[in-house]
């Protein structure tokens, strides 16, 4: 069994550490219990994977946010948590927030493969060409290159997050910048700099949803009730009802029994009521939801081969694409022969080369077959 974990914490560090350090120890009993549910017949051993990972999640959570008012505590912090579990050839991932996660393979018989549904852009899975008019090659020894992400992020602006912000009764709000600081801290003398500009600048000029991390570019990042820029993380107890007082007699919860099934409480000072005309600083049940969103995939697959798995907090994601980090790895993996720790380490490093001024945390795992 492999673990792979990476936690990016926000208004202090107390969450990621303490995530860091509980989440192995509940998954632990979590896949235990889900051991003894399997033999029982309850439950697949994908399902017995999936439920001991929302039970640490929720575990670690309910701890931490119980943790942050004790002892004269007063900790205001959250994280973003990105697990991924390997068991023989499953593998899990569970996420909380905006780091992000691709799984890259190669095959020679692609149709085949796109046939029996395990390389389908039906199924999220793109290909990569193997080269184009600059002469940048892709793929080696007439092999198909496909990667898929393994992670949705938790975005408020996604529109199934910003919904469920707005039924509990809160709002979302979009801040708009142009990222010129990024522009002054490019490396231009980097090879890999600029093979990454001019495909930003070229192929993807035309198409802005390939185009959304060129350096100039405007940047839209939304916020749950003007704060937080994630909808789902570990910690944010005062955005979460459980952890805050319920709403006394002198607010008006009905709604028209709207939120009738939710626990209705009271929301921090600190939120900017003021700008949401008439609200009565109440809201239904979470604004920031620590229930992960969970992916199972195969590994190892037959006719498939060099394959890995790139996680990855926003860090790096700010300022790469997914296409141009899948490249640069199996660049520096397959022809160059790097370890992953030292492809990882290079990969962090372009992400600063780019731009990037947010802490950046790489995870390369590469994939052997048996």
């Amino acid at each position: 069994m492999g673990v792979f974990a990476i936690f990016d914490g926000h208004c202090g560090n107390q969450a990621s550490r303490y995530a860091a350090e509980k989440i192995p120890l509940h998954l632990e009993v979590a896949l235990s219990e889900g051991i003894e549910q399997r033999d029982s017949h309850f439950f697949t051993k994908t399902q017995a994977l999936e439920e001991a990972l929302s039970k640490a999640f929720a575990n670690t959570d309910n701890s931490f946010c119980n943790l942050c008012t004790t002892d004269g505590r007063n900790w205001e912090c959250g994280s973003t948590a990105l697990v991924a579990l390997v068991i023989d050839d499953d593998l899990v991932v569970a996420n909380l927030g905006d780091c992000r996660g691709v799984i890259c393979g190669s095959s020679i018989q692609s149709d085949d493969l796109c046939e029996s549904s395990v390389h389908s852009e039906l199924n999220g899975w793109m290909s990569l060409v193997e080269g184009d008019e600059q002469g940048w090659k892709i793929n080696r020894d007439n092999a198909n290159c496909f990667w898929k992400d393994v992670v949705d992020i938790h975005s408020p602006l996604r529109e199934d997050e910003k919904l469920r912000i707005e039924k509990a009764n809160g709002w979302v709000t979009v801040e708009q910048d142009v990222c010129i600081g990024q522009l002054k801290r490019l490396d231009l003398y980097d090879e890999d700099v600029m093979d990454i500009l001019k495909r930003c600048f070229s192929d993807r000029l035309d198409d802005k949803s390939k185009n959304s991390v060129a350096p100039g570019r405007l940047l839209e990042v939304g916020r749950v009730c003007g704060e937080l820029a994630v909808s789902r993380a570990l910690g944010d107890r005062d955005f979460k009802s459980s952890f805050n007082p319920p709403s006394s007699l002198d607010f008006d919860c009905t709604d028209n029994n709207k939120h009738q099934d939710s626990l209705c409480w009271k929301g921090p000072d600190f939120l900017p009521y003021y700008t949401q005309q008439g609200h009565n600083s109440c809201f239904y049940g979470d604004l920031v939801s620590a229930e992960p969103e969970i992916q199972t995939l195969k590994v190892g697959r037959k006719g498939v081969f060099d394959e890995f798995l790139l996680l990855a907090c926003d860090g790096l994601w700010d300022v790469m694409e997914v296409d141009d980090a899948v490249r640069v790895a199996r660049g520096l993996l397959f022809e160059k022969h790097w370890t992953a720790r030292k492809a990882a380490a290079r990969l962090a490093e372009l992400a600063i080369q780019l731009g990037s001024s947010d802490n950046i945390t790489v995870i390369l795992i590469r994939f052997f077959r048996v």
